[in-house]
């Protein structure tokens, strides 16, 4: 009876096991034909449904009671969908990914609950391991890197997400190297070691945080570190005091030298969160839209730009991101303070669900989540799809395990299904169409404009909420003499991008049609979004030159040679040449105009 017991125990546990290795497998997904983001996203589409299918006999065979965390993420899933629809802010692909990812969290609510968490574990374990040989492989020039600018991606597109997968793992990873069984023990301690010998390459700061804090959760769960330094403190109280001053000194030191070692980028990112909060305080209560931060950044930083005079310092560092660099403030910015308070609700339940007596939830998987939510801090990972599903994993398992109804449960998991069908399935299509934009890139980047325009005017129904497509599609039209199109479908790529090219372009529309007004707009515009830019400067200097305004295309011209490129190069310094000959030339012709009157003036008189 026994022997059969445990035989269908690590019969479930290997289905569940082989079920969540195939939804961590999206980090694993590659294709050339579609680029490293896509590729992830058409395989979540495969794997989603074949999960989703799988859970509906596992919540009929062992049901669970929903709790309190689970009705705050369908709260907060069905407010994010409410406040898009009503605000007509609705853009399809993240969207459609959104409900797809609740119902991840549901489907993984299902595997850790139907046995033991260890399965779920050794399958987040190896999924570590494996990204952390490949890491390796890259450094010492076995496997190719995913990105031309960095030799450590992973299999991702960026050092950053990839750091963030690996120290999400890492917490859980220490945990059974300190309590787990003995070859258990021995196995984590490799997988430790992995992790500990590609993280520090990573360069991301973000995640050495993390990593400090997860891995001092798991640390101070195990030796019991809160109760010893309580006691510590009651007992030499002095003794203890220096001991902190000196601690605190410590880490204000490190936090110091962490900022020194990009400081740069960690002022870039201090200025997003600072555009960020006038984009909250304009739009308190709904937010801008899920996914439109981007858009309306750079809206917001122009504005900020033209509005008052800035440190060079800032302007130095301004840049069109496409995220904010903190997913709480992302979260704030797109849902208002009303989502960011469900969000926050959503991870203080978990946590207090986590640290319940009667749970079984490990202080691995709290280090992790905790790991997750400070890497979180400074970077993107809502963004990143292989991230998103660590995410719900690691949420999932913060909740407490009860038997509940049988009949609710399956019909639950059968309702969950009407999504996935909807959204997963059927994206043959769409997958071809992007296969056909990356092809089309190809041509596009060698300015064959005449044969990619008609065949993006037919990619576009499918790829209307990509910027770069917009973008791309834009410029088409504009180089096939077709600018009131052409902005027509740049005012679309604005509202969903920072980029200060779009309006660039939108200038130069402009300014074939002669519309000079609008033309000086767009390019103001431009220049106010990331002022350290030179190129809008010279198309503004331009325009001016074309229309007869002089004076402003003098006044134009020396602004940008007064300026410091934020990057000099080839480009930069041609620009400045042009700007010195366009100065040269104006004021020369301006002196021969004033000679040539003073000439006739004098003539005039004398035969007067």
């Amino acid at each position: 009876m026994q022997l059969r017991k445990n035989l269908n125990l690590y019969l479930s546990g290997i289905v569940v096991f082989m079920l969540t290795i195939l939804l961590l497998s999206t980090a694993f997904a590659l294709d050339e034909s579609l680029g490293n983001r896509i590729a992830k996203i058409f395989w979540f589409y495969k794997v989603i449904i074949v999960a989703g299918i799988a859970c509906i006999p596992l919540a009929w065979m062992r049901p669970f009671r929903f709790s309190i965390t689970d009705l705050l993420v369908l709260l907060y899933a069905g407010y994010t969908l409410c406040n898009d629809y009503f605000a007509g802010t609705i853009a399809p692909t993240r969207t459609s990914l959104f409900i797809l990812i609740i119902v991840t969290y549901f489907i993984f609510r299902r595997l850790t609950t139907f046995v033991p968490l260890g399965f779920t574990h050794a399958a987040l374990l190896l999924t570590g391991a494996i990204e952390a040989i490949w890491g390796l492989a890259q450094l010492y020039g076995f496997t190719p890197s995913q990105h031309s600018r960095f030799e450590l991606t992973g299999s991702f597109f960026n050092p950053g997400p990839y750091s963030g997968f690996l120290v999400a793992i890492l917490p859980l990873a220490l945990y059974y190297t300190l309590t787990a069984c003995r070859i258990a023990r021995i196995l984590s301690g490799v997988i430790l070691v992995l992790l500990l010998l590609v993280l520090p390459a990573t360069l991301s700061r973000g995640a050495w945080l993390a990593a400090i804090a997860g891995c001092g959760i798991v640390l101070g769960n195990y030796f019991h570190l809160y109760n010893r330094l309580k006691f510590l403190f009651q007992k030499h109280r002095l003794a203890s005091f220096i001991a902190t001053i000196c601690i605190f000194l410590l880490v204000t030191g490190t936090l110091i030298g962490i900022y020194q070692l990009k400081k740069e980028s960690a002022d870039g990112r201090r200025l997003i969160w600072k555009v960020s909060s006038t984009l909250v305080a304009s739009h308190p209560a709904t937010g801008v839209g899920f996914g439109h931060f981007a858009g309306a950044y750079g809206e917001a930083q122009a504005a900020s730009f033209s509005a008052t005079e800035r440190s060079a310092g800032e302007e130095l560092v301004a840049d069109a991101p496409e995220t904010a660099f903190n997913e709480f403030v992302q979260t704030a910015t797109e849902t208002g303070i009303i989502g960011l308070l469900l969000f926050l609700t959503i991870i203080f339940w978990a946590f207090k669900t986590a640290r319940h007596p009667d749970n079984k939830v490990t202080a691995g998987v709290t280090g992790s989540l905790a790991a997750f939510l400070v890497f979180a801090c400074f970077s993107y990972p809502f963004s990143v799809l292989p991230l998103l599903v660590l995410f719900t994993l690691l949420l999932a398992q913060c909740t407490s395990i009860q038997r509940g109804s049988r009949w609710l449960s399956g019909i639950f998991y059968l309702f969950l299904l009407l999504p996935v069908y909807f959204l997963a399935t059927g994206q043959q299509e769409r997958e071809q169409a992007y296969k056909c934009w990356k092809s089309e890139q190809i041509y596009f980047n060698m300015q064959i404009f005449e044969r990619t325009v008609d065949n993006y005017k037919k990619l576009y129904p499918l790829l209307k909420d990509q910027p770069a497509f917009l973008f791309e599609y834009g410029q088409c039209l504009s180089r096939t003499g077709q600018p009131e199109a052409s902005n027509l479908i740049l005012k679309e790529a604005a509202r969903l991008s920072a980029d200060p090219m779009i309006r660039n372009i939108m200038g130069k529309n402009y300014q074939t049609m002669k519309q000079y007004p609008q033309a000086e707009s767009a390019f103001l515009k431009a220049s106010h979004m990331v002022p350290n830019r030179l190129y809008p400067l010279y198309l503004l200097a331009k325009m001016y030159h074309e229309s007869g305004q002089t004076d402003k295309a003098i006044a134009t011209a020396r602004l940008l040679l007064e300026k410091a490129p934020k990057v000099p190069s080839s480009a930069t310094e041609e620009m400045k040449r042009d700007m010195q000959k366009l100065i040269r030339d104006t004021l020369h012709l301006t002196n021969y105009f004033k000679i040539e009157c003073d000439n006739v003036e004098d003539k005039n008189t004398i035969e007067i």
